[in-house]
């Protein structure tokens, strides 16, 4: 009724009313019920089952005594012979019985497929994750992450921190491990907190799988974690914005040692070596068409990794977007073996890969885009929306 007045005030009103929400298939529809709800779906479909089951029999019955047949052939109930005009009247008796049922039942079904479709329609709405990252000076910037993440791995219990390094990616496509940038971190890591920074063992980080399924550990001298929470691992990442010069986004990450996910991480826009902050603001933006992190992030212990054909800025973005705007994990075992060496890095527990490609020419100038996949290991793969990121410049002044 009051779909149908919503409806009519639309018409009224010169616009074209919105369409339903799509029909989910009824073996589904109870995944999105309330308990009560459940209840009425369960005594409906009996009752409507039923119904159809009664009616069938009416049908066939109808069927078979269609035609003029010899009595002695006709139908019997008990010693007697049933007439043709007898047996169909009988079997129309079924049939309306049947349908009575159906009738009965599809008030309540009814409303339940609507509730559940209309769910169905808010949990898998386009939802915009958005990042604004304003410019800073790099000593700012190291400075003040180093902060951020100190608190995060206190909350979070973490009562000692291995630094493992840091890697750039500038505009040459090259993969670099920056000695200055790794210094600027450690000695600010040290300032703000010298108890909780591990020193570096003497034979130097390196990724070392862990043995039957046991924790890795960072270095041959240092024994795995035996617990979640123990020890953390931390590194920087920098890539080069989508423009000239030495500007870029700087993340630090930490990851707990044991499970090897990625836990927390910050993210700054800066130019490395630099005194004097960027100009113009970093904006990461996320559409999601269908809703596909915050139902990962319902659906239990999600993890996921990275497809080697992803970007490595898209990825990088997905991961820190990952971590700080759902409770999607990420795996942090390779970012582990690119950044210390050694491995090979565990797949364990990744249940998916994201996939980040490149879309050329969609955007303007200085900015980029992405379009995102996640491939689950068994299935297909999904498409997820478009990862934006773009340097806006502050507005001209008169």
């Amino acid at each position: 009724m009051y779909a149908l007045l919503a409806s009519l005030i639309f018409v009224a009103a010169g616009e074209v009313a919105p369409p339903p929400p799509p029909a989910v298939p009824d073996a589904e529809v109870v995944r999105y019920l309330k308990p009560n709800e459940l209840i009425e779906w369960n005594s409906a479909m009996r009752i409507s089952t039923a119904g159809e089951t009664r009616a069938k029999t009416g049908q066939s019955i109808l069927k078979t005594s269609g035609a003029a047949v010899p009595d002695s052939k006709g139908p019997k109930v008990g010693g007697l012979t049933e007439t043709p005009d007898q047996a169909k009247a009988r079997a129309q008796k079924m049939i309306d019985e049947g349908n009575s049922q159906i009738q009965q039942a599809l008030p309540v079904l009814t409303r339940l497929r609507s509730a559940a479709a209309a769910r169905v329609a808010e949990k898998t709405k386009p939802v915009t994750f958005t990042v604004d990252v304003p410019p800073v000076a790099a000593n700012l910037a190291v400075a003040h992450s180093v902060v951020r993440l100190q608190k995060q791995a206190r909350d979070l219990g973490y009562a000692k921190v291995h630094f493992i390094g840091s890697i750039s990616l500038l505009g040459d496509g090259k993969l670099n491990r920056p000695e200055d940038l790794t210094a600027d971190i450690r000695s600010a890591w040290n300032k703000a907190d010298d108890k909780s920074l591990a020193a570096i063992p003497a034979e130097g980080y390196s990724y070392i799988p862990g043995v039957d399924k046991g924790s890795p550990s960072l270095s041959k001298g240092l024994p795995a974690a035996t617990a979640p929470k123990q020890v953390a691992v931390v590194w920087a990442e920098f890539y080069a914005a989508p423009s000239a010069g030495a500007r870029g986004l700087l993340f630090l990450r930490l990851a707990d040692a044991y499970s090897m996910h990625l836990v927390a991480s910050e993210i700054a826009f800066t130019e490395l070596g630099s005194v004097i902050a960027p100009v113009g603001t970093c904006q990461v933006s996320l559409r999601d068409d269908r809703s596909f992190l915050p139902r990962l992030s319902e659906g239990g212990d999600w993890v996921l990794g990275f497809d080697r054909a992803s970007d490595p800025l898209g990825s990088a973005l997905l991961a820190h977007l990952s971590v700080t705007q759902s409770k999607v994990g990420v795996a942090a075992a390779p970012y582990v073996v690119i950044v210390a060496g050694g491995g090979p890095a565990s797949s364990e527990g990744v249940r998916a890969k994201w996939r980040a490609i490149t879309i050329p020419a969609t955007v303007p100038a200085g900015s980029l885009a992405f379009q995102v996949t996640s491939i689950p290991t068994s299935g297909e793969s999904v498409s997820v929306g478009q990862l934006t990121l773009k340097v806006v410049l502050p507005a001209a002044t008169k």
